[in-house]
């Protein structure tokens, strides 16, 4: 199956390459119109029209009209249809003695077999008129009159107008050729309408070369289309290792015998001994295309010397710098720098001291915070070259701004507004180190001071100062003294005894610690809490026994009355109506129980439910509900008891 479609395909490939060899664009004579049938039978709105090529070459017939005209018309008429297409590179042919077939629209309805190539509306006058072909340019290629009173005929002489059922049609000659002697009235029959008529036969052809006079179904050899549909030569690449097509070959440049293209040797430094293709690394051009050595090879442009304010290192200039271990290039040693043995800048100053900080400002802290510096130089000293760390963990580091100075012996604040620093209210430090991380001074880390109190260095040690003294020399603290108390002259004067109390102005017995106290008498000694004489408890001495009903308290060696457990109940006098012997003390105490006691042990009891009341009851409810349903539904009980008796009575 597989190698029929590709003989298919073959076959069909080569037909159409044979119809569009035999393509012609010239306006052919020989296409005629063949037949015409001006209605039928069955309406006279079936009407046809049959064009036919009577030559032996395809003609175009792109755009072409067929028109009809009435009798007495001598114009082209009323356009029917044309063979139009959809773009300007298609071109249709009508081939070698084929025919084209167009039917109205009113046939194509009644008769929905009929194929076709085009339709027009039905408007053929079934006594007189005519029906022309005009090709593109206007020009009348074939017509056709009938009936007598048609006035443009060919030949001045129409053909017969066809009965009923019949059609006009050319004579033929012979299979392939239809007569045309471009009188109507001969060339023209009456006969009856085939029963199959030919269509599709026209075809579209595409013209790949719009700017070329022919068309041109199949692309030229050695040429090539653009977007446009226009074709032109394919250009021939003269060098084949270059990007792009190049059809001539470019300046300064040689082929060789493989299509390589290549420039022409070319000395570019003519002031050197040997042949330079290429710039030499480290050489540029100078105003007269000589090669010179390019001090600064990182620069644009040939530099022959230095810049100003330049080094050169290995072929590339940098920028003069005096302080390579200092940020930024220092173009001259900074002031109050100098250079130490290994060329790095140094400072050539008295160290700047922390001389005061203020952590917890009296209100908001907010502007009121300070770090002061003291430069005890005797010149000016750039702050620029500093930066400050704040904190004990992790300081954070603050700049200066530039320009910034400080002058000499010239004791100066910076404010948290000036430098966006923070110092803690817990505790925390300074420190003042260069910018090449050299540390210049420190404070001590301070704790928890209080509202306004500031960390200051005083008399060579760090301390709390109450006096903050932001741009000046550090104060110490105001020792604040209580103002005394005023004696009132008028007081009477205490005794020789006595004393007068400053803080109530009473007077007070003057407590003697020389007076001589008596002593004690035997078995005594004097106590040092009271100075009284307390009697000497010593295990040697003899106590004497105690009485019959005593015992000795060993806490005080006193004797005390026995309670005695085992007395005798008889010994005891007998408690009163209402009381009873405690046990643990023998005493009376009240009876509190208003229970008597039973001669035996008490037995759970159970008394059966009275379960009549609750069947009773529930009887009652239900006699009622029943009761209220049979009120209810009197009339449908009736109503059941009528329909019983009823059937009752039917079955009987």
């Amino acid at each position: 199956m597989h190698k029929l479609y590709v003989f298919a395909i073959i076959i069909f490939s080569a037909t159409i390459s044979l119809i569009v060899g035999q393509v012609s664009n010239a306006i052919s004579p020989d296409i005629v119109i063949s037949q015409v049938q001006l209605g039928n039978a069955a309406s006279a709105s079936n009407e046809f029209i049959q064009i036919y090529n009577n030559s032996s070459d395809s003609v175009e017939i792109t755009n072409w009209c067929l028109y009809y005209a009435s009798a007495s018309s001598i114009q082209n008429g009323s356009k029917l249809t044309c063979f139009t297409v959809e773009n300007d590179s298609l071109h249709i042919y009508l081939p070698s003695h084929g025919s084209l077939f167009a039917i109205s629209n009113q046939y194509a309805t009644s008769v929905p077999s009929l194929g076709s190539d085009y339709r027009f509306s039905a408007t053929l006058s079934g006594t007189a008129g005519h029906v022309r072909l005009i090709d593109n340019t206007g020009t009348e290629v074939d017509k056709v009159g009938w009936g007598a009173t048609a006035v443009s005929s060919e030949g001045n002489s129409p053909a017969v107008v066809p009965v009923a059922g019949k059609i006009l049609s050319r004579k033929i000659i012979n299979t392939n050729q239809r007569q045309d002697t471009d009188v109507n009235s001969v060339d023209f029959e009456i006969i009856s309408p085939d029963t199959n008529y030919s269509f599709g036969l026209i075809y579209e052809v595409q013209d790949l070369c719009a700017n070329i006079v022919d068309i041109q179904a199949l692309m030229p050899d050695g040429y090539q289309s653009d977007i446009a549909g226009n074709c032109s030569l394919i250009p021939v690449d003269i060098c084949l290792n270059m990007d792009d097509i190049q059809t001539i070959l470019p300046d300064g440049y040689t082929v060789d015998d493989v299509g390589n293209c290549s420039q022409i040797p070319i000395d570019i430094c003519l002031n050197l001994d040997v042949m330079q293709l290429v710039i030499p690394d480290g050489y540029g051009l100078d105003e007269n295309s000589d090669c010179q050595p390019d001090v600064c090879q990182n620069i644009d442009g040939l530099q022959l010397i230095a810049p100003e304010d330049m080094d050169v290192d290995n072929g590339n200039c940098t920028w003069h710098d005096e302080c390579l271990n200092l940020p930024d290039i220092q173009a001259d040693l900074p002031k109050g720098y100098k250079h130490d043995a290994d060329n790095n800048c140094m400072l050539d100053l008295l160290p700047l001291t922390i001389t005061e900080l203020l952590p917890n400002a009296a209100g908001s802290d907010n502007g009121n915070e300070f770090i002061e510096i003291y430069n005890p130089n005797d010149i000016d000293v750039e702050l620029t070259n500093y930066v400050i760390y704040v904190g004990t963990i992790n300081p954070k580091m603050y700049s200066f701004s530039i320009g910034l100075h400080i002058s000499p012996h010239q004791y100066l604040a910076f404010y948290n507004t000036d430098i966006e620093f923070t110092l803690a209210n817990t505790t925390s430090q300074v420190r003042l180190s260069s910018i090449d991380g050299v540390l210049i001074d420190e404070t001590p880390a301070y704790d928890s001071p209080g509202d306004g109190m500031a960390w200051a260095v005083i008399d060579g040690n760090w301390q709390y100062t109450n006096q903050p003294t932001p741009n000046d020399m550090n104060l110490p603290s105001l020792v604040e003294v209580e103002p005394e108390t005023a004696v009132d002259t008028n007081l009477q004067p205490c005794p020789a005894n006595q004393y007068r109390n400053p803080n109530t102005n009473r007077c007070r017995l003057i407590v003697s610690t020389v007076s001589t106290l008596a002593p004690c008498a035997d078995g005594q000694y004097r106590s040092e809490t009271t100075n009284r004489c307390r009697s000497i408890a010593s295990d040697v001495v003899a106590l004497v026994p105690c009485a019959e009903g005593q015992e000795r308290n060993p806490d005080t060696n006193r004797c005390r009355s026995i309670a005695s457990a085992v007395l005798a109940a008889s010994d005891l006098t007998p408690c009163k109506e209402g009381q009873e012997r405690n046990p643990d003390t023998n005493r009376c105490r009240n009876i509190v129980s208003t229970i008597p006691d039973a001669n035996y042990a008490p037995v759970q009891t159970s008394e059966p439910t009275n379960n009549y009341v609750i069947w009773w009851s529930l009887a009652g409810v239900g006699l009622a509900a029943t009761a209220y349903g049979l009120w209810e539904w009197r009339h449908e009980i009736v109503g059941l008891f009528h329909k019983i008796t009823r059937f009752r009575h039917f079955v009987k």
